[in-house]
Parts: C-alpha cells; sequence; structure tokens
C-alpha cells in the first residue's frame, strides 16, 4: 500500500472524527495495526496489535509513516 493512501484512509478517519471508525491494516492474513481517531480530536491512536502497544500521533503525516514502515518491514523486494 502506498503511503498516500495511507494518508488518505487517515484523513478520512479523522474527518468523521465525530463517530467511531476504525481501520485495520493488515499484512497478509496478518492484523498488524489498527486506526482510530479520538473522538471530537485529530488525535490518531494506532494499537499495535503483536504487542498491544498503544501510540497516538498528532499529524496524519507522522502515523501514516509509522503504519507503511511496520507494513513494508518484512516485505521482501
Amino acid at each position: 500500500m502506498k503511503i498516500n493512501h495511507i494518508s488518505d484512509l487517515l484523513s478520512t478517519i479523522c474527518q468523521y472524527n465525530n463517530v467511531r471508525i476504525t481501520q485495520t491494516f493488515t499484512l497478509e492474513t496478518q492484523d498488524l495495526i489498527i486506526a482510530r481517531c479520538v473522538p471530537n480530536t485529530t488525535i490518531l491512536e494506532l494499537t499495535f496489535l503483536e504487542t498491544s502497544t498503544v501510540e497516538h500521533y498528532t499529524t496524519i503525516e507522522e502515523a501514516a509513516v509509522v503504519i507503511d514502515l511496520q507494513l513494508n518491514k518484512n516485505k521482501v523486494i
């Protein structure tokens, strides 16, 4: 997935921050990250499912880079 597509998805999530929208990022059959916008804010919350770690990001760009790195770290070129 290209980083601009990730950014678009995150932007949509934040645009509708008054409803609960989540996006799960999956590699093959393994769910890796759940992204959501903290209600009534533009803060993105990323939950890394393998470690149950929750991180918050104040910019879409920063969150998109983190997701992109996770999706591509095990990718074979």
